[in-house]
This record gives C-alpha cells, sequence and structure tokens, in this order.
C-alpha cells in the first residue's frame, strides 16, 4: 500500500534485530548512505538502543519520531521511527509474570531476556501494520533464535515468524545475490529429518514460487530453474529423486515453470554460477547455503517468498563478538535495502 495524498510512495520499515547484536550497527550506517526519494522510510526499535549505538560508532542521525501508526503521522523527508520500548514492557510482564527488574537492561553483546522482550515487540508491530495493508516491504536487522526462544520456545525465525502473523502457508526461502539464487525446499530441519520432510506439493510450491518471483521481481521474462537432487550422484544412491522430486518438477513444467533436474548438487551450482541457470531449488539448508556463502558472505539478501509483502534481510547473524565496535560490514544490509526498492518499483 502507498499512503494516500501528495505522498505516493512505498512504505518500508526496517526492524531493529536484536539488540545485543550488529544490527543497530549496520542500520545506522545504511542510513547514513541510502537516498530518501523513493520510500516512506520506519525504523521500528528501541530508541534507548540506537542512542547507544550512535555514541559508539559515532554516527548521528535525525530521526523523525512518531507514537502511532497513521497515514497522517510519517515524515517523507526524514527517517521516520517508531519507539516500541512500552510494547516490550508488555511483553516481558505477560510472559515472565513480573514487571522488568529496574536493573535489567539490554546486554550488548550477549543474550539477554530485555533483548529479547525488545526484538518480539519489534517484529510483531512490523508484522501487524504490514497486516494491515500500510506497510510495502519489511527489512530485517539479524536476531538470535536462541533468545527469541526465551519467549516463545516454539520460534523458528523470521520467516516463519512473518508466514505465520501473515497467515501466509505457501511461503519459501530465498537467497539472492548478483551471480547466484538460491531457494530452499526445506528450511531449519536436522539434516536426519530432510528426506522425511520433502514431498511432491512442497517442491513444486517452491518452484513456482521462485518463478513468478524471478519473473515479477526480477524481471527475467523465462527463467530457467534447476533443482537439485538430493542424494550424492542423484538417483544412484536413493529413491528420492523419482518418487518425489521429478514429479515436482513435471507438475511444476505442467503449471509454466521451465524447471529441469533433478540435478546433482556437485553440478548443479556451477551451472548457476556459470549463468546457464537463473535459480536453484536446493532441498536442504546447507546444500544451498554453503556455495551460496561461499561467493556471496558479504552482499547475499535472503528474501522471503509468498508474502503480501516484501520481505529481505542480510545473510548473517548477530555477530555478538564484534557489536558496538565499529567493525560491522553493512553490505549486506544496504544490498538488502537497495533490492527493497528496486523490487518495489516493478
Amino acid at each position: 500500500m502507498t499512503l494516500s495524498g501528495a505522498r505516493m510512495k512505498p512504505m518500508i520499515v526496517i526492524t531493529m534485530g536484536d539488540p545485543g547484536g550488529i544490527g543497530p550497527e549496520i542500520i545506522l550506517k545504511t542510513l547514513r548512505e541510502i537516498n530518501l526519494s523513493k520510500a516512506i522510510l520506519l525504523v521500528i526499535g528501541s530508541r534507548n538502543v540506537f542512542q547507544f549505538a550512535e555514541s559508539k560508532i559515532k554516527i548521528h542521525l535525525e530521526f523523525h519520531q512518531i507514537s502511532e501508526m497513521s497515514e497522517n503521522a510519517f515524515s517523507d523527508k526524514k527517517i521516520n521511527f517508531f519507539d516500541v520500548e512500552t510494547k516490550a514492557d508488555e511483553i516481558y510482564s505477560k510472559v515472565f509474570q513480573c514487571a522488568r527488574p529496574a536493573d535489567e537492561s539490554v546486554s550488548y553483546g550477549n543474550l539477554g531476556r530485555w533483548n529479547a522482550a525488545l526484538t518480539y515487540a519489534t517484529l510483531e508491530t512490523a508484522a501487524r501494520y504490514a497486516k494491515e495493508g500500510l506497510i510495502s516491504g519489511i527489512v530485517t536487522a539479524p536476531i538470535n533464535k536462541e533468545a527469541m526462544r526465551m519467549l516463545d520456545p516454539g520460534f523458528v525465525g523470521h520467516t516463519e515468524f512473518f508466514a505465520q502473523t501473515a497467515g501466509v502457508k505457501n511461503f519459501a526461502m530465498m537467497f539472492v545475490s548478483e551471480r547466484l539464487r538460491v531457494t530452499l525446499a526445506t528450511i531449519h530441519v536436522p539434516l536426519k529429518e530432510v528426506s522425511n520432510r520433502l514431498n511432491t506439493d512442497t517442491i513444486r510450491s517452491r518452484i513456482l514460487l521462485t518463478d513468478e518471483f524471478l519473473k515479477r521481481r526480477i524481471g527475467i521474462p523465462n527463467p530457467k530453474i534447476g533443482v537439485a537432487a538430493l542424494n550424492p550422484h542423484g538417483r544412484e544412491f536413493g529413491r528420492e529423486e523419482d518418487e518425489i522430486i521429478l514429479p515436482a518438477i513435471e507438475q511444476a513444467r505442467n503449471a509454466g515453470a521451465d524447471a529441469i533436474g533433478p540435478m546433482p548438487g556437485d553440478q548443479i551450482f556451477n551451472q548457476a554460477y556459470a549463468g546457464k541457470l537463473d535459480a536453484v531449488i536446493a532441498m536442504y539448508h546447507d546444500q544451498g547455503l554453503a556455495p551460496f556463502k561461499m561467493i556471496a558472505f558479504h552482499d547475499g539478501v535472503n528474501t522471503t517468498l509468498g508474502l503480501p509483502y516484501l520481505r529481505t534481510s542480510p545473510d548473517h547473524g548477530t555477530a555478538f563478538d564484534i557489536a558496538y565496535q565499529n567493525k560491522a560490514d553493512h553490505s549486506s544490509f544496504k544490498q538488502s535495502f537497495e533490492y527493497m526498492e528496486a523490487w518495489l518499483s516493478k
């Protein structure tokens, strides 16, 4: 949704991530460099955390503080900021059955219950207003899943959280760089469970979501999608290729996608890197992300397919060990924002 009246621009939200990690630093570094002419920009997080980050990395930005999410609240010439401290206190009290102690504050460079409450409040706020149609896209800074499970033991990750809050069941995690694009058939699943989690419907869905995204957002009119085999050398050492993966490819082709495979995992990424494939469907997390991060660790972008809005994030974690030391590389986060702007224009 765009804002009404004279300001017909998309709304892009940036979420703070875990305040103990590098999220606030890479956000500030990115905001210092980007152009605000193409979108209304809203940062959601803790003002206290960002003020601390500014003091540590010597970057000061002027934020336009808003107290409510309404079309008339935003400035289209400044960086808008929504503070979640009050919401985080409510979440903390509800989960831990007590008011937050006066001495419990953000644990910079470490896990912490207050960190988790602030992070959860940030995500919940962004997801709620996205569901209401005010937001066109969300760029998320890294979170720590162990911290999030202090509040929600069933928390899996950003991808699953936003899909659930949007009421979406057909979604996928895709990683994008200049020379390689990878969609995961299974996401955060123990390796020993991958075979049992794979099914024809899921793989077909991943192929079609990838095909639609490449056409609509990347601008590739006839994308060629390679589908990886699960087993070494493909069907030489297993049955999943013939029983599960190949039927999914055939069904996707019947639906209009140019999908080929199953291709052995030790060949398919070379084909994609050489430009002979526009995307790869990997069967499990590390099959896809090991080669992807080898070539695009600093500028790769994670995006969630299937949501009613765009969502991107850097392809790295919270990096507690270098938090607030002015050492964090913001290239991937900046690329996440720039991809968001470019994709929203299509």
